[in-house]
């Protein structure tokens, strides 16, 4: 299978630093013993994938990560504990947006205005994802927001913005268009109960001024939404916190979840779990071509300061399907630089371990 270019989706998304195929296993009953003759890895070179399998084994708290490879082998590494998932929630939110277009609520080819959109976005704080979306979709803007606020675009192509370039305003729009019960009847059906819908507007908010995060949260982004003389204040007060103070407000504030959780969403999709709605699904998350013996790869990533989060589905042609979710959070500022600039490296080691039962033995050799 050739090389894809994965890294953009995996990581334009809030760096505040910056400004249906079935499978014959069970990843539940799969686990793979540790391998005979392992050789140590003492690298921590996130430039190399030795270095992405030695942060495992060096800093194993930070480390949340679940593949299987849907050939009856499952590497797993604090599986159910909880962490921040970052942009990677945003499946959850696709989910529910094609649940809407299976059952009719909602039209694909709606068009949406600009304006209602950008009401829902924070200029500045999504490494640019907002503009690289307006700039693929061929909308005119200013290196913020669209020249034409009362143009429309689609509302499928809102959530294309959402998956490919990680646009941070189309979750809280969905969840103000689809409501709350939604969203969270579409993670029960992938297995995920008693979800919390996050608000990703009030959480970006809530990094600049701590107090936002005692409010809710809900209530807090809809005031961003539609109160002008609010959103000036906030404007008017925002400071950029350091690098620490940024770690330390996701890492204390921000919704997580599991790895196991978020496995179990990427299984769903891809086992007929949701009937028709995966359809809109797949076609949102392999938006990238696939290699050879490969039906598609989708994938969702997230970055936050000291998190940094992947997600995928592979389906084979022989009707296999491999998962894999791989967490981290609580990197120190010059690791968490490494881990930025080494994530094409890491997607890369990730779609290898579930290809390559000799690559996944090199992760299972240190969790």
């Amino acid at each position: 299978m050739r090389r894809l270019t994965l890294v953009s989706a995996a990581c334009a998304t809030v760096l505040l630093m910056s400004g249906c195929a079935s499978t014959d296993s069970d990843p539940a009953e799969a686990a793979t013993p540790t391998p005979d003759n392992c050789a140590p890895v003492t690298s921590t070179d996130l430039a190399t994938e030795d270095g992405w399998i030695g942060l495992i084994d060096q800093v194993p708290d930070t480390v949340g990560l679940v593949i299987d490879d849907g050939r009856g082998r499952t590497v797993e590494h604090r599986a159910d504990q909880e962490q921040v998932l970052a942009s990677a929630i945003k499946v959850v939110h696709l989910a529910a947006y094609a649940q809407a277009v299976a059952n009719g609520s909602v039209d694909p080819n709606e068009q949406v205005s600009l304006s209602d959109w950008e009401r829902w976005y924070v200029p500045g704080t999504d490494g640019g994802a907002h503009p690289n979306a307006l700039n693929r979709l061929g909308i005119a803007n200013t290196g913020t927001n669209a020249t034409e606020a009362n143009a429309t675009v689609r509302i499928d192509d809102m959530v294309s913005a959402m998956i490919q370039e990680s646009d941070n305003s189309v979750p809280d729009y969905l969840r103000y268009r689809l409501g709350d019960r939604a969203i969270i009847d579409a993670a029960a059906t992938g297995g995920w109960e008693n979800f919390e819908v996050p608000s990703l507007v009030a959480d970006i908010l809530s990094v600049f001024d701590p107090a936002l995060a005692d409010e809710d949260r809900w209530e807090t982004a809809q005031k961003w939404a539609f109160d002008p003389e609010f959103r000036a204040q906030v404007d008017a007060a925002v400071q950029l916190p350091t690098y620490e103070d940024q770690a330390t407000r996701v890492q204390n504030t921000f919704r997580g979840a599991s790895a196991e959780q978020l496995s179990g969403m990427y299984r769903a999709f891809t086992d007929g779990t949701f009937g028709t709605a995966s359809d809109t699904i797949l076609r949102q998350l392999e938006w990238q071509p696939a290699g050879d013996g490969v039906l598609g790869v989708g994938f969702k990533g997230g970055s936050l300061p000291g998190v940094l989060t992947q997600g995928f589905e592979l389906r084979r042609t022989d009707g296999t399907v491999a998962t894999a979710v791989w967490l981290s959070d609580g990197l120190p500022a010059d690791r968490f630089e490494q881990a930025m600039a080494g994530a094409g490296v890491q997607q890369q080691l990730i779609l290898e371990a579930m290809l390559s039962s000799d690559v996944l033995d090199r992760i299972a050799c240190v969790v």
